[in-house]
């Protein structure tokens, strides 16, 4: 293990620090407020967010998380995982990759592993601190010994800052912890982002086979990744392949494996057009593309796209981040930040209304979906409320694709849709086990052209596309009103007809701006 990350003097604190919890942690008996411990945990009676954070801290192996107070007194957003190092599993190596796996989830800013004699501090939502030099290591970035004069610790060490949430009211202790640069998705995308313009610029291949491809590829290794692929996958397509990124090289192999992903796993994914599958078995350029997807340096030059990220943690929101390389208009595209969703979700879709789509069948509707992020914060929070109505069992496959069934979107971008499907088909694998997704052939139902409309919202309805009870509309609001298709039209005609009386009307000659 290198040593810590923070050098130099300490910063000693304005005001005494509540560290004890730390050194005393596991053996004493301090457990300060939001402190929720793995072992034992009930979920009975328990808000969903706080009973998927602790199954988070679980499959981890974290013995205890830390929540920030909630509005109402109770635990809200999860800041801390607390580990004790242990014999069995508590190796730097393996550590390092727990580490990985936990930046690349981003699901909690700080991490406190007690190991002997010390408790470390890692982050998660700055720069990869395990990377290095290509490869892993264990790098905390403080470490408080135990015996120390705890009162006078950082800031980072204090319960009460944490639960109260004052920690990230200093700007220099958030600029240590909080990078948006630097935290995994948004390196996600800046690496994608150079690899897109590199194939772009680099590559003979069609643009659009090239989006495609590239899709298949983060697909491939979020798979991969959660050991949900049979055994001897790739060798079985082209011998001695051991990557995807062998078998994207050899056209004929990866037509078979295509064919092979699509019994698999359904769902429209790994559907290409004749034209596409034509192209791909008869040129010379895949050899080349596949070098340029599994570049090996990232833009830091340390580690690849596919070495630096654990893709089997990565957010399916984080699918969102990287819409806006792919759709047909970048200027059409609206980046919404995952927290701004779960906002607007908190204050629209409550458990009334859950419950009418689970039990009236009733549907979730954005009307401009683009990716997706906002149905698959969707169906996410409907999977939760199933649960915490079933005894938090774990739905079934065939639950699973009903709850999918009634998460509905309309985007007029072909490549919009085409991650939407993406991004929930991940959302479903992220409410299955490995073992599940590979026991269930054409796991995925078909989303294009039944839950997922490539078409204007207004020629969708305006042609009966979307005759299902609407149990709430979610989604970004107009942010931009250009839009010219006729079904947009004819719905502007009809409300000037239905309002021209009101006196609250404006015709389109005054200021306002028709469509």
């Amino acid at each position: 293990m290198t040593g810590k990350l923070r050098k130099g003097a300490e910063r000693a604190a304005s005001t005494p620090v509540d560290a004890g919890w730390l050194t005393q942690y596991p053996a004493g008996d301090v457990r300060p407020e939001g402190l929720v411990q793995v072992e034992g945990y009930d979920p009975t009676d328990r808000p969903p967010h706080e009973v998927s954070a602790l199954e988070k801290a679980a499959g981890y192996g974290a013995h205890a998380v830390f929540f920030e107070a909630g509005t109402d007194g109770g635990n809200g957003a999860p800041q801390a995982f607390v580990f004790v190092a242990k014999d069995a599993d508590g190796s730097d190596e393996r550590f390092a990759e727990i580490h990985q796996r936990l930046w690349s989830w981003g699901g909690v800013p700080l991490v406190y592993r007690h190991v002997a004699g010390a408790v470390q501090l890692f982050r998660c939502a700055h720069r990869p601190d395990f990377a290095e030099k290509g490869r892993l290591v264990c790098r905390p970035f403080d470490i408080l010994r135990v015996g120390a004069d705890v009162a006078n610790a950082e800031a980072w060490w204090d319960a009460r800052r944490l639960r109260t949430g004052t920690l990230w009211d200093d700007p220099a202790i958030a600029d240590e912890l909080l990078s948006s640069d630097d935290s995994a998705p948004r390196r996600l995308v800046a690496a994608v982002r150079n690899l897109r313009a590199k194939l772009l610029a680099d590559s003979a291949l069609e643009h659009g086979l090239q989006r495609r491809l590239l899709i298949l590829s983060l697909l491939v290794a979020y798979l991969d990744q959660r050991d949900a692929l049979p055994d001897n996958f790739f060798p079985s397509f082209l011998e001695g392949a051991k990557t995807f990124a062998a078998v994207l090289a050899d056209g004929p192999a990866l037509l078979k494996m295509l064919d092979a992903l699509k019994i698999l796993f359904n769902g429209d994914v790994f559907s290409l057009d004749e034209q596409e599958l034509a192209t791909i078995g008869t040129t010379t350029e895949l050899a080349e593309f596949s070098r340029l997807v599994e570049a090996r340096e990232e833009r830091s030059g340390q580690m690849s796209l596919w070495a630096l990220y654990s893709f089997q943690d990565l957010p399916v929101e984080v699918i969102s981040n990287i819409y806006e390389l792919f759709v047909s208009d970048p200027t059409d595209s609206v980046y919404t930040p995952p927290a701004l969703v779960r906002l607007i979700l908190d204050e629209v879709l409550d458990d009334a209304r859950i419950d009418r789509i689970l039990d009236d069948g009733d549907v979730a509707l954005d009307p401009a979906c683009g990716s997706g992020i906002f149905l698959v914060e969707t169906f996410k929070r409907i999977v939760m409320r199933w649960r915490a109505r079933n005894g938090w069992a774990r739905p079934s496959v065939e639950t699973l694709r009903d709850i999918l069934s009634r998460v509905h979107g309309v985007d007029n971008d072909p490549g919009a849709i085409e991650l939407a499907t993406f991004s929930l088909c991940l959302a479903m694998c992220d409410s299955l086990t490995p073992e599940e997704i590979r026991a269930t052939p054409e796991l995925f139902p078909k989303l294009l052209g039944s839950s997922l409309t490539h078409s204007c919202f207004f020629t969708a309805k305006h042609e009966g596309l979307l005759s299902e009870d609407v149990a709430v509309l979610v989604g970004n609001p107009p942010f931009k009103s250009g839009l010219k298709t006729k079904g947009a039209k004819t719905a502007y005609a009809r409300y000037v007809e239905d309002t021209a009386g009101s006196p609250t009307f404006r015709s389109p000659t005054s200021s306002c701006t028709s469509p």
